[in-house]
């Protein structure tokens, strides 16, 4: 039996075409058209399906809970040796994340690409980007390193890569992690291999999560006000190792008593969560009034690791391991 690549096709940038009056219309294009326009080798067999035709900007929490079905239904087929998903740039990397969180770690070869240019504008990176997602979604080399983001010849772990850049062609990177591999012509190269989060497997609905920022001088009231308008979670967006003002100590507390459940991560680009201080609004003390910790992960990440969490029937155990690393 012939192995194939599916390429499942979720709209973007990556699938725009020009308007009237100039600007792109983003996920106007379907997948077989994309794919239409690729010169792959005649040996490489692809199925290709539209799933969504959207920009990414308006992609829902069901879109996610559609897109990982979709990925395990395809991937349970023995014909199937990978998966592409092409989807937009704006929130790439956050169904990249979910994805690698919640899809097992035996699973087939998954990869997100994207474009920063539709396929209209000159110096498009459309193809480029999607061809070089199939190759490494076909390559032995990818099997167990979880998902990957393809993106100017450059493939990064799910785990770190960030959107850097609004609109050259370099828009991906995972800093102070750096690349896994790279793709360079038919080749296919792997340096290294990420470690994976524990998977933590959704229930039917993915609860609210908002993400509440810390910085010089705020106050509480938008965490408050976050928890009373209806959010089941909240992701702490501290600052330095895990740290909040210590106006925040009070509030903190008295919604944690009430129910909510809060989680610590930090705004900085590298660098875990640490009991390393002794003051109001340190980590230690909201690891004692009852927040989880979310290290080593960023407030978008850490924010789909809790709504997976909280999802199916809450367990202590799942809220317990929204960390990358074990704790």
């Amino acid at each position: 039996m012939s192995k194939s690549i599916v390429v499942l096709s979720t709209g973007g940038t990556i699938a725009s075409r020009r308007g009237e009056d100039g600007r792109s219309q983003a996920g106007q294009l379907t997948g077989e058209e994309l794919v239409s326009q690729l010169s792959l080798p005649s040996t490489m067999q692809v199925q290709v399906h539209s799933v969504l035709q959207k920009p990414s900007n308006a992609l829902s929490l069901e879109d996610l809970l559609l897109l990982r079905e979709q990925c395990l239904a395809f991937a349970a087929k023995p014909e199937v040796a990978g998966i592409v998903l092409t989807h937009g740039t704006d929130t790439l990397e956050d169904t990249a994340f979910f994805l690698q969180s919640s899809l097992p770690h035996d699973l087939c070869p998954v990869v997100v690409t994207g474009s920063q240019r539709p396929p209209h504008a000159l110096g498009t990176d459309a193809y480029a980007n999607l061809a070089a997602a199939i190759k490494v979604a076909a390559s032995d080399q990818v099997h167990g390193a979880g998902v990957l983001v393809v993106f100017n010849e450059s493939i990064f772990s799910a785990n770190h890569v960030r959107k850097v850049n609004s609109f050259q062609l370099h828009g991906f990177d995972a800093p102070g992690f750096g690349h896994l591999g790279y793709i360079d012509g038919a080749k296919v190269t792997l340096f290294q291999r990420p470690h994976l989060p524990a998977t933590l497997v959704p229930g039917t609905v993915l609860p609210r999560v908002d993400i509440v920022s810390v910085s010089l001088g705020a106050g509480p009231e938008q965490l408050a006000a976050s928890v009373a308008s209806g959010a089941v979670g909240v992701v702490l967006e501290a600052v330095g190792r895990g740290h909040v003002p210590p106006s925040w100590m009070p509030v903190i507390r008295e919604l944690v008593e009430q129910g909510a459940v809060l989680a610590l991560s930090t705004g900085c680009a590298q660098g875990p969560l640490a009991p390393a201080y002794d003051f109001p609004g340190c980590m230690q003390e909201l690891r004692d009034a009852g927040v989880y910790l979310a290290s080593d992960l960023s407030a978008r990440k850490a924010r789909l690791r809790l709504m997976l969490a909280l999802s199916g029937a809450q367990s202590e155990q799942a809220l317990q391991r929204l960390s990358l690393a074990s704790e």
